[in-house]
């Protein structure tokens, strides 16, 4: 008998066109039946049922959409810059259903190319969440957040971007209230928003996954030959979806699967009719194309120093 898999999305409307790529990319890799439960912070009724239509062609899912009152449910969280609050849904999960016991959270700038079914048998024994370590980031931004948040040094700081969940234990141990504490005393020293302060709750305490399962967009220039792949994370100042699916580069590794899975979604005309203005595309490139060589020139950095700090 094959588990039900929950996967928790959470959306203001800005970025539901990303829930039903996303949810798309899932749909097409696996056999499994998934739960989905969206975080929702204030999508429309239209979006909701064109999220809804992908019944249509997939079979194999269920979908529920959880309205979040974030000054209600979230009131003792500050933001940082950037981001909505919205982030910080994914630390309601467990409470939110009782009735489940572990349940895999994604950030909706992904997208599968492999089977969700092999992260979320991942054995968490001993541990509350697994989640994939910023190693590229270790000589980067890390120092700053380290030094802001007090993590002891043998800490390895993860991307909250994907979460695998053992729900019971979670709420057998509290975790919610844990995280309102840390984030009374770190509101004004985080850099982000719900990633250092969990960072800080399982500091030192969480399961290291294989990056496999959280590929960040500079793992494509700090690993280089990886390709054993199964979910690749959008992260950065220029996205896929902001580039149009006919441009040639190599700057965009994630483009031609992202554009793959959004054609299959209703949302693909608002999408692609965002990407034909000839100058801002130009633009998008030539930023993409600095934020490279930027990248490139951060890693040599980060390798030199670990380099240095294992002789």
């Amino acid at each position: 008998m094959k588990t039900n898999i929950p996967i928790f999305l959470s959306s203001d409307n800005n970025y539901a066109t990303l829930v039903a790529t996303c949810m798309t990319s899932i749909l097409s890799n696996t056999k499994s039946f998934i739960e989905f439960y969206v975080l929702d912070g204030g999508i429309t009724p239209d979006n909701v049922e064109n999220i809804k239509s992908l019944k249509h062609t997939f079979n194999n899912f269920s979908i529920e959409f959880i309205q979040i009152d974030y000054e209600k449910m979230l009131s003792d969280f500050t933001l940082t810059k950037r981001l909505t609050k919205s982030a910080f849904s994914r630390l309601l999960i467990p409470d939110l259903k009782p009735q489940i016991n572990r349940a895999i959270y994604l950030d909706t700038d992904i997208i599968l190319t492999g089977d969700i079914s092999e992260l979320y048998n991942e054995d968490l024994t001993n541990y509350t969440i697994g989640a994939v370590w910023e190693e590229f980031n270790q000589y980067i931004f890390y120092p700053e957040r380290k030094i802001c948040m007090e993590f002891n040094d043998k800490h390895k700081y993860f991307n909250s971007g994907v979460l695998l969940i053992d729900c019971k234990q979670w709420r057998q141990d509290r975790i919610f209230n844990k995280l309102v504490e840390i984030e009374k005393i770190y509101k004004d020293r985080k850099k982000t928003n719900d990633q250092d302060i969990l960072n800080k709750c399982f500091e030192n305490n969480y399961k290291i996954l294989p990056r496999k399962y959280n590929y960040l967009t500079p793992n494509f220039v700090y690993y280089e030959n990886d390709k054993d792949i199964i979910l690749r994370h959008m992260v950065g100042r220029i996205r896929p979806w902001q580039i149009n699916e006919h441009t040639q580069t190599n700057l965009m590794p994630n483009l031609k699967e992202f554009w793959h899975y959004a054609k299959m979604t209703p949302f693909y005309e608002e999408l692609d009719e965002k990407t034909h203005e000839s100058k801002q595309q130009a633009l998008l490139l030539r930023n993409a194309q600095i934020d490279e060589i930027y990248l490139k020139i951060w890693i040599e950095k980060a390798r030199k120093t670990e380099a240095l700090s294992n002789v």
